[in-house]
């Protein structure tokens, strides 16, 4: 069926570097790399960014898509006769520009009916949900079902990330400085929540490595344990090899997997959380209408 709803999402998503196919549009990140400034997906890649960013002491910081670029991706919905779009944003409680866009979005831009979505996650998890919608106006569902599939697919899912280096997460306000110099001197790995409540929260403090990560595939794997269908995914920042490896160790150890994806984390999210960053996130399918269709 015919496209007749723009669907967008900003560089948090990921959904640049997804591992499915997506006519989603981009509303592009500005990274502030010292004295450089480089548009996310644009002028630099995730491999270049980790890559850098490997090789620097310095920690970069992000600006939210401006409502030029957001204005930009709006113009090109309009021109192909479309007269709504569904803008996806990074988890308010992450970043306020989706708050700030929902409430000037009809001073700003007309001629189109513009629904923000706050996705209340980020990375692929966001990028997902952006699909879905893509998938379901493909189907020919209306923006009043879509948004309310879009909620049942942001209660469907769950991550846990493990963090090698604290450096990035105190430097920008995720951590307080103290659990940071705490972290360094007993090389605690945090393992870190981000599930459908608007923020990132410290689940557990593990002593090593190894064992947060066997910890979050084991929360994941039971989370998902009565599930019939289920997408599961190990994200990454600069570790592809090590991300296709417990990649391979799932797809062993579940039998409810649709599939086992691996994805890069966008540079957008990879500078609040450094390198060195593997994640596990899985999306319960079983109770959405076009679950099949992703």
């Amino acid at each position: 069926m015919e496209r007749k709803i723009g669907i967008a999402a900003d560089c948090s998503s990921g959904v640049a570097y997804a591992p499915f196919k997506n006519s989603v549009e981009i509303m592009k990140t500005t990274i502030h790399f010292g004295e450089e400034e480089l548009l996310d997906g644009v002028d630099i890649t995730a491999d270049q960014f980790y890559e850098k960013l490997k090789n620097s002491d310095v920690v970069p910081s992000t600006s939210a898509p401006t409502y030029q670029v957001i204005g930009e991706v709006i113009e090109s919905f309009k021109a192909k006769g479309y007269k709504d779009c569904i803008l996806f944003t990074i988890s308010t409680g992450l970043s306020t520009y989706g708050t700030n866009l929902e409430q000037l979005k009809d001073e700003l831009y007309e001629g189109i009916n513009v629904h923000v979505v706050d996705s209340k996650t980020a990375c692929i998890m966001e990028g997902y949900q952006a699909y879905y919608a893509e998938k379901l106006d493909e189907l020919g569902y209306s923006v009043k079902d879509i948004l309310e599939e879009v909620k049942k697919i942001q209660m469907a899912t769950n991550a846990y990330f493990v963090v090698d280096d604290l450096k990035y997460l105190v430097k920008n306000g995720r951590l307080s400085s103290a659990a940071g110099l705490i972290g360094s001197l007993v090389q605690i790995k945090p393992l870190l929540n981000l599930g459908n409540e608007d923020k990132i929260i410290t689940f557990d403090k593990v002593r090593t490595k190894k064992a947060a990560i066997i910890k979050a595939i084991d929360l994941i794997k039971q989370e998902a344990i009565n599930a019939k269908k289920v997408i599961y995914v190990v994200l990454h920042t600069g570790l592809k090899e090590e991300a296709e490896e417990y990649a391979k160790q799932l797809e062993c150890e579940v039998s409810n997997a649709l599939r086992v994806e691996v994805t890069t984390i966008t540079p957008t999210v990879g500078a609040h959380i450094g390198n060195g960053i593997i994640g596990f996130a899985r999306i319960i399918l079983d109770d959405l209408k076009e679950g099949s269709s992703l």
